[in-house]
């Protein structure tokens, strides 16, 4: 017996063999995770080295981008080499072949690199080599608004009560602060009095390296425990950087930091701004794990925000200005709808062939059937 008379001749096991595979679609519909696109790695890395001391761009060049060009420039499966030299920083981004292991690729690009690493001027921050995906893009982008507070008192309430909270939310890899400047020391050096002292800036900084130290001198022993020494050298104020000794005039007097230099509690020059309904703005950027749902740690993160709002003064105001989680939700929205008309139509077909109805006198059009 064909398997189409046996379909006619028990409707009712056809019925239930229906209906089991809608519930198994279902159900696993339900627990199948949602993403706008798939956690896919760009054939790029990037080495990102910032300096201290604001050196031009053409010293930048010459002292750090040439030396990683030229470490880096055989790694396998390596298709161009781009490299950026800014004040202050220089950035050397390398573009594979399509099909290349990145994560292979990454680690050669750091093997590489660290051989030339040490060649590096003493200046420079810790390196970033950076691999792009598609999970790195935030999932969120927060907004933190209040009225008559600058960018920097606004970072700093962030940094203290607002990032550690969402941090903590299942499913979020990293929260990044952007906006208001940071808080930095700056000792700016007077010429004039480094040259009627006969002290050279290098000398300086040498003091400053040297002076803000903790480090171990040493343990004293007993029968059940021990006690470590410390000497506690670094800085906890601006007074005490002041009176760092940097050397000895000819009448045996100490020569002070605060006699050859101006230290200041101060903050970075801005470099961009950004504002949201006029006001400036510190904005937290959200991204999730890679096997992390995009609209459950939304989700997490609304019910956050209700939380936070109570910690946070009344004149504080939170704002979600950008969310992946309704992109994905229109997406879905727009499958469904194709879905739902395609059944329609081809529910409306069969019909009219089962009818013999002829399709040209219901929609005008002619289809390429009899």
């Amino acid at each position: 017996m064909s398997l189409p008379t046996s379909s006619i001749h028990r409707p009712v096991t056809v019925f239930m063999v229906f209906i089991g595979i809608i519930l198994v679609g279902w159900v696993s519909l339900q627990r199948l995770p949602v993403e706008m696109i798939p956690n896919v790695a760009f054939e790029d890395i990037s080495i990102i080295i910032q300096i201290r001391g604001g050196i031009p761009p053409a010293d930048v060049e010459m002292l750090v981008t040439r030396p990683v060009e030229e470490a880096v420039s055989g790694v396998t499966h390596l298709r161009e080499l781009l490299s950026i030299s800014e004040e202050g920083e220089s950035r050397v981004v390398l573009r594979f072949e399509p099909g290349t292991n990145m994560d292979f690729a990454a680690l050669e690009v750091r093997e590489k690199f660290s051989r030339i690493v040490d060649k590096l001027p003493r200046e420079i921050e810790k390196p970033v080599i950076a691999k792009y995906q598609k999970t790195d893009v935030p999932i969120v982008i927060l907004a933190i608004t209040g009225t008559g507070y600058t960018p920097e008192m606004l970072r700093r309430l962030v940094d203290e009560k607002v990032k550690e909270r969402f941090q903590r939310i299942e499913g979020v890899a990293n929260v990044e602060v952007v906006g208001g400047r940071e808080r930095k020391i700056l000792v700016e050096a007077r010429q004039t009095d480094l040259q009627r002292f006969n002290i050279s800036l290098g000398r300086v900084i040498n003091a400053l390296n040297l002076n803000n130290l903790n480090l171990l001198a040493g343990e004293i022993k007993r029968e059940r425990d021990k006690f470590l020494i410390r000497t506690m050298g670094q800085f906890e104020n601006v007074s005490d950087i002041e009176e760092i000794g940097i050397g000895v005039s000819p009448q045996g007097s100490v020569i002070r930091l605060k006699d050859v230099a101006y230290v200041k509690d101060s903050f970075l020059e801005p470099i961009d701004l950004a504002r949201v309904d006029i006001q400036p703005v510190v904005s937290l950027y959200l991204q999730k794990e890679s096997t992390a749902n995009t609209i459950k740690v939304v989700e997490l993160v609304k019910k956050e925000m209700e939380d936070v709002r109570g910690l946070v003064p009344r004149d504080i105001f939170l704002k979600l200005t950008y969310n992946q989680a309704e992109a994905i939700r229109d997406a879905i929205k727009a499958v469904k709808n194709s879905l739902l008309w395609g059944g329609i139509l081809a529910v409306v077909v069969l019909f009219l062939f089962l009818w013999d109805i002829k399709p040209t006198l219901i929609i005008g059009v002619p289809f390429p059937f009899p």
